[in-house]
């Protein structure tokens, strides 16, 4: 293996970073606009897209156990090149998740989950290893911090290319704005995301360097498992990474919805509503690091709880007045935004605390159970928001909505992530309190 500097530059950070781009102008896409797709523009029944989030994100979540583990057995060596190999794969999945073929309604549901699943099961295999990747490059905490911060401004930018772009572009390369317009539109415009992911995930490939790789280990992996379920920090992690996600799937899975029925905008208001969101949480995610070192990364990430929670309950008592709407809105996606990277700071905190008390190393299997959670947690979530839209008997034709539809997308946009946020606010107290993380804690706050 070639010798290379331990010495981790601003440039690496940013290429880094473009592997979250990357990711979020086709994941992103999907998290953010496939549940729309489905039901306004493939014309699919809500409660079947329902059904569809929640088997494809399961399915293709247990993915990311397999990859973690053949990480581990490979050693940390083995992620850039990984990532170089399967960017073209996951391109031309993306693609197919969005090509609307002309099936019968069975054949449609069909085509759409397996092609859902197909593109998250590869995604599952890229993105496992990309976050794994961010500790064998860096062994300092401050630079870890950072290195997480430019992953979530590449989200951010990402999502907002995805937030701003969407709408506007599938109506202008679709040339009108008809189901069959759109459709067209909306597949135009995915082959040039596609594309440009694909190369953005070879420049990650090919530039971030494992520094510090893990070294091959060879155990059975159910024994591995048993070994981190000892691990008492990463379960609170994954907890907490849960209720993260519900989160992040109610704000820019639903807002669209939220924007149309309650606020009674039209697509493009709600393609502005996630252009704010991203904003906001890229500002939040570019302070997060100056936050951490005034305040400390524990109370950094209680600030943006709080904050989230004050905004929902803002968000609920505006009851669909825009003006009151509009900041309580940018306030939850900017304290978001500002949690998000430490998400991945408890988790690599929570993988070292674990090490320490074993030598047994199981890094790759750790993130990808995390990955794993994360992605069941957008699963169930998706599929409780399309029961929302189904119990509301959401009709994307309507112009108006009825006040059964708009008090079930209330639920679900409001009182639905909120409640995950008072989960996470909890976690975050025992994990504060935990007097078996004392050298963890203080490790975190520096």
């Amino acid at each position: 293996m070639t010798d290379v500097s331990n010495a981790i530059s601003t440039r690496e950070k940013m290429v880094y970073g473009l592997g979250d781009l990357s990711s979020n102008l086709m994941w992103g896409l999907t998290s953010a606009y496939i549940m729309f797709y489905y039901t306004d523009i493939y014309g699919l029944k809500a409660s079947s897209v329902g059904w569809i989030l929640l088997i494809a994100r399961i399915f293709d979540a247990f993915c990311d156990p397999v990859v973690g583990w053949f990480v581990d057995r490979q050693g940390g060596w083995v992620i850039p090149r990984l990532i170089r190999s399967l960017a073209v794969p996951l391109g031309m999945a993306n693609i197919f998740c969005f090509l609307p073929l002309p099936f019968s309604p069975h054949g449609k549901i069909l085509w759409a989950a397996l092609s859902y699943i197909v593109f998250g099961a590869i995604y599952s295999c890229i993105n496992t290893p990309y976050g794994a990747l961010a500790p064998m490059m860096t062994v300092v905490s401050r630079d870890r911090v950072e290195l997480n911060s430019f992953r979530m401004m590449g989200c951010q930018v990402g999502q907002f290319c995805i937030a701003a772009l969407t709408i506007p572009a599938i109506t202008w390369l679709g040339g009108g704005s008809s189901a069959a317009h759109r459709q067209k539109g909306m597949v135009l415009f995915v082959l040039l995301l596609s594309s440009a992911g694909v190369l953005l995930w070879r420049k990650v490939g090919t530039t971030c360097q494992a520094r510090y790789p893990t070294e091959p280990v060879r155990n059975n992996i159910f024994f591995l498992l048993k070994i981190l379920c000892r691990n008492r920090l990463w379960i609170l992690c994954n907890v907490m990474v849960f209720q993260q996600f519900i989160v992040i799937a109610a704000v820019y899975g639903f807002v669209l919805y939220y924007v149309k029925c309650v606020l009674g905008g039209t697509d493009a208001w709600g393609g502005m509503a996630l252009t704010l969101a991203t904003v906001c949480s890229f500002l939040g995610a570019m302070l997060c690091p100056f936050s951490s070192r005034c305040f400390g990364v524990m109370k950094t990430a209680m600030i943006a709880t709080l904050l989230q929670i004050a905004a929902y309950g803002a968000i609920f008592v505006s009851g669909g007045w825009i003006p009151s709407f509009v900041p309580a809105f940018s306030v939850l996606a900017f304290a978001q935004g500002l949690m998000s990277p430490l998400a991945y700071v408890f988790l690599a905190t929570a993988i070292e605390d674990g090490s320490s008390r074993s030598s047994l190393k199981s890094t790759g299997l750790a993130y990808s159970i995390n990955t794993l959670v994360s992605k069941v947690s957008m699963g169930v979530s998706g599929f409780v928001l399309a029961l929302c839209l189904s119990y509301g008997h959401y009709d994307s034709s309507l112009l108006l909505c009825g006040e059964d539809t708009k008090y079930w997308i209330n639920v679900g946009f409001v009182f639905f992530p909120i409640s995950a946020l008072l989960v996470q606010y909890i976690i975050l107290n025992i994990w504060n309190s935990s007097r078996a993380n004392e050298y963890s804690a203080n490790k975190i706050s520096s």
